[in-house]
């Protein structure tokens, strides 16, 4: 093929430039948030990519977080809300919208192992959501300080160290298939959908709830705080210190 001449080739490399400069520019989606503490390796993963977090790196609802061993991590929300996870702890921010009240917040984080504190500066009302949900259970907040403790065999503990939590059910598995006798495999009914008003546990302040890894829930009672946790106790000083 032969070579543009050179006045037809600065004139293409101009028209390309002049569409470059015309095309819209990319924008960032809002900032979520940022990392405002990090003791140990913890990454960001965002479209499939793999980020290694640093304090004061920015956070985006969709992202999920992961943590190494022996890692604590913060993350500061637009609305001043704390999140906090724990070692071997993986995150996904799924929705984190800040109106410009406070109702018109929507913050919805998915913990699928580890632990995650939470602390919601302000009371939530209005159609304001702020929720931690796991395999098995929502926790759905009105304002407090509280923690989320997610096994890798599915059960939940649910801890609340002031305000209010409303304990639901979570997504449930889907239907199971059983081999008879005979050998053929055949589709058996899977669970019914339970409703929030099946099940939904209020948990008031120094009050804990348990899901166990099928999803049944247990009934509130209360919880001391724990000399040897060292995770409640960093956490508490955290929270003194933003007071």
């Amino acid at each position: 093929m032969r070579p543009l001449p050179l006045a037809a080739a600065v004139t293409a490399a101009a028209l390309i430039a002049a569409a470059a400069l015309a095309a819209p520019a990319a924008t960032e989606p809002p900032s979520a948030g940022s990392i405002t503490f990090l003791d140990g390796d913890a990454s960001r993963v965002a479209s499939g990519r793999p980020t290694r977090l640093k304090a004061g790196s920015i956070i985006y609802q969709g992202d999920v977080i992961e943590t190494a061993r022996r890692t604590r991590v913060e993350l500061t929300l637009v609305d001043l809300s704390v999140l906090r996870l724990g070692p071997l702890s993986k995150v996904e921010l799924a929705a984190a919208a800040f109106g410009k009240g406070a109702d018109d917040r929507k913050v919805s984080a998915k913990l699928r192992v580890g632990n995650v504190w939470a602390s919601v500066t302000k009371a939530l009302g209005g159609e304001a959501r702020f929720e931690v949900k796991t395999e098995n259970a929502v926790a759905g907040v009105r304002g407090t300080t509280f923690r989320v403790d997610a096994s890798t065999d599915k059960s939940v503990v649910v801890k609340v160290y002031s305000g209010t939590v409303a304990v639901a059910a979570g997504p449930l598995p889907r239907p199971e298939h059983a081999a008879p006798a005979g050998g053929a495999r055949q589709q058996v009914a899977g669970p019914k959908e339970v409703s929030r008003e099946q099940w939904e546990r209020i948990v008031t302040s120094m009050m804990q709830v348990k899901v166990a890894a099928d999803g049944s829930p247990a009934e509130p009672e209360a919880f001391a705080l724990a000399q040897a946790d060292e995770w409640e106790t960093w956490n508490r000083e955290r929270d003194a210190l933003k007071k």
